[in-house]
């Protein structure tokens, strides 16, 4: 793991920086975090934990969008003019820091629909989604949903957890209705590829600040890739549906209309309990709050009834 130590020793000789006040943020599982305090400036530090082949395009990404005035932070060139160095086993990068608080769910639908519309893989990288490979992306969709679904119905026997048998029977839905939309997801696929879209990967609410001035800003690009719009925001779905703040995502990025089935399909996935089953899990916040998975529960089918009135009554 990369030490302020030597994070100090990469803010001195590569980005003339003497004698910064440093704070550790967190360590994830791929990069460290550092909050660097310089006279009056404020940035973060980041360092790669572990060989990413995604880290290095992802800051030359947050470059080119913050050029483009998109509400990313902007990366800071070292003395060499490079937007990132490496140290010893591990690679570096400096940009802006953004002051704020996290941001609601209608600012997290209202930024990631301007970043759906505007944000597009830059021409001077190599796209990393290969057209010829639309069939294999077909197939690891329904098969992203099928390995989810296997998922639920071992936590479901290993935590006993009977409740969520009803968003078991959503997950076999959403897959036997995607199955049959085959023809649209390839579309919805082709336009991805032919527009390079981006999505930023890693929507939680600490990745959208809002500032004391109102703007919202998207931070931590590390995940943004080529790939289906769809995927950003099917976690902010259940409360998106249930608000209807759906339409104002529509109308940032009005695009996605084209695929709005898509985005429903998606939708009666539940994915949100996925999410919060595996993360404790894996967290070790055990034994799962009853209370908590129920609530969850209770949004999801909620959610797939409006969504079923939506798409007509689908089964």
């Amino acid at each position: 793991m990369p030490t302020i130590q030597e994070a100090a020793l990469v803010l001195n000789q590569y980005y003339g920086i003497k004698k910064p006040k440093i704070e550790w943020i967190q360590n994830e599982p791929d990069k460290a975090v550092w909050k660097v305090i310089d006279n009056k400036e404020t940035y973060i530090l980041k360092s790669d934990y572990r060989s990413s082949k995604s880290f290095t395009p992802s800051i030359t990404l947050q470059y080119a969008l913050s050029q483009q005035g998109l509400k990313v932070p902007e990366v800071i060139a070292t003395k060499q003019r490079k937007l990132c160095t490496k140290q010893g086993e591990h690679r570096y990068y400096l940009s802006k820091y953004i002051s704020g608080g996290p941001a609601s769910i209608i600012d997290r639908v209202r930024i990631i629909g301007d970043y759906h519309q505007h944000a597009t893989w830059p021409s001077s990288l190599t796209s990393n989604q290969q057209p010829s490979a639309l069939k294999n992306g077909i197939n690891r969709w329904i098969s992203e949903y099928q390995l989810k679904l296997k998922e639920l119905m071992k936590w479901k026997d290993q935590y006993s957890l009977p409740y969520i048998q009803p968003c078991i029977q959503l997950a076999e839905k959403c897959i036997r209705v995607s199955s049959r939309r085959a023809p649209l997801l390839a579309d919805h696929l082709t336009s991805v590829n032919n527009r390079r879209w981006l999505v930023h990967g890693d929507l939680t609410h600490l990745n959208v600040i809002k500032t004391p001035s109102g703007d919202l800003w998207i931070i931590d690009l590390e995940h943004s890739r080529i790939d289906s719009p769809i995927k950003d925001i099917r976690y902010l779905l259940p409360r998106v549906v249930l608000s209807s703040y759906y339409k104002e995502y529509f109308t940032r990025f009005p695009e996605g209309t084209s695929f709005k089935e898509l985005y429903y399909i998606d939708a009666i996935f539940p994915h949100s309990l996925h999410f919060y089953l595996g993360g404790s899990i894996r967290q070790m916040k055990l034994p799962l709050k009853s209370s908590q998975v129920q609530e969850i529960v209770s949004d999801e089918l909620a959610k797939d009834d409006m969504i079923s009135k939506e798409l007509g009554g689908i089964k």
